[in-house]
């Protein structure tokens, strides 16, 4: 059986927070390996936890290799995912059919601390080895590259990075993968809220994921027509930064405004600090000054919702499944035509290229940030 073992792979893993877009990418990266590259393409199983579940396993044993390897060639396909205790898996083109459209990842993902110890590195890149890899590609966020980079650094393997991650808050391309999808579902949920919003003339405080990135607010804001959006590039929120906010919101009830759809970032923070969520702080800030003696609006009232994962899932948008597959495209070219190098897919000015790990931040994603948020204070005065 180990004979038929494949002399040259590539693996797949998905790392960090879960993605839309992600499932489209294991199509695409598999279906080219296999149409195109004809390289057997190795999915493994809860990203880097798999990986070192495995290496711990075999240990350098080279009959428990043998009996991975049996077991790999012997569950292929969806076999390989029905079997739980196998975490690497020999994809076919069977078990990446149907799924482009649907959130989250068949191949599972984690966050996994041990990783950030370099004797577990060392393992996984032992176990690589031995399984004949010849490039890993990682897709993920922040966190996930930065194990990448790692891994890049430590061994002569190829690791492609893959950007996927909602908060687009990496900063060396325009768009990571599962952004588009999540401003969608968060067009959807103001939609909602907006009807019971405009029924009891009510301020509705909605707060967004994005980490410390305001991108997933800003674009969401722009795309729902939300009245106000909150962002960490803004600077800690006071006391006094609240009550102008909460100024703003009821000079355009005087105006004729009936409700208010506020968006805040999850990175947002305070001046003190606050522990609660930010939607919670900011209603009873806003509240507050709607009912101080002699304001226009007493009853106003004010309700907080944390958007939460609600925003990671949800059915790919077309775009994201197209972002997927032109970054799959990308690292299938990279690893063909340059083995030994490493580095990250990236979107710039609709060009998909790679980019070296560590990269600096484009200064125009910056620039850019700060003319979505005055277009949409623009859109949004009254």
């Amino acid at each position: 059986m180990t004979s038929s073992f494949p002399e040259h792979s590539v693996a797949v893993l998905f790392s960090g927070g879960d993605s839309p877009g992600m499932n489209a990418f294991l199509r695409a990266i598999v279906r080219l390996g296999l149409n195109r590259e004809k390289v057997a393409v190795l999915g493994i199983r809860d990203g880097y936890r798999g990986l070192v579940r495995t290496s711990r396993a075999v240990n350098g044993d080279p009959e428990a290799l043998v009996r991975l390897k049996n077991s790999i060639m012997s569950h292929p396909g969806r076999a390989g995912l029905i079997a739980e205790q196998l975490d690497i898996i020999r994809m076919d083109h069977a078990s990446v059919s149907g799924i482009m459209g649907k959130g989250g990842t068949i191949l599972g993902s984690a966050r996994c601390l041990e990783f950030h110890h370099k004797e577990v590195r060392t393992k996984v890149i032992e176990l690589l080895k031995s399984l004949n890899v010849r490039a890993l590609v990682v897709c993920g966020g922040d966190g996930s590259l930065t194990g990448a980079k790692l891994l890049a650094s430590e061994s002569d393997l190829q690791i492609i990075g893959v950007p996927a991650t909602i908060d687009n808050d990496l900063q060396f391309t325009d768009m990571a993968l599962g952004v588009d999808t999540a401003v969608h579902t968060l067009v959807w949920a103001v939609d909602h809220f907006i009807d019971t919003a405009r029924s009891h003339r009510r301020v509705m405080v909605l707060e967004t994921m994005g980490r410390e990135s305001g991108d997933l607010a800003r674009m969401a804001g722009l795309a729902s027509g939300a009245e106000m959006i909150i962002t960490p590039e803004g600077g800690p929120l006071n006391a006094e930064s609240m009550q102008r906010l909460a100024a703003k919101i009821e000079g355009a009830m005087t105006r004729g405004r009936g409700h208010a759809i506020v968006l805040v970032a999850e990175g947002v923070e305070f001046d003190p600090p606050q522990k609660r969520n930010r939607a919670y702080v900011l209603m009873d800030a806003f509240q507050q000054y709607f009912q101080r003696s002699g304001a226009p609006f007493p009853d106003l009232e004010v309700r907080p919702s944390v958007l939460g994962h609600l925003q990671r899932g949800g059915h790919t948008t077309p775009q994201d499944c197209i972002l997927a597959a032109r970054f799959a495209d990308c690292a299938w070219k990279t690893i063909r035509e340059d083995a030994s190098k490493s580095g990250i897919t990236a979107l710039r000015q609709n060009q998909i290229e790679i980019v070296p790990y560590g990269e600096p931040d484009m200064p125009e994603r910056a620039s850019f940030s700060r003319e979505m948020e005055q277009l949409h204070d623009d859109l949004s005065s009254w």
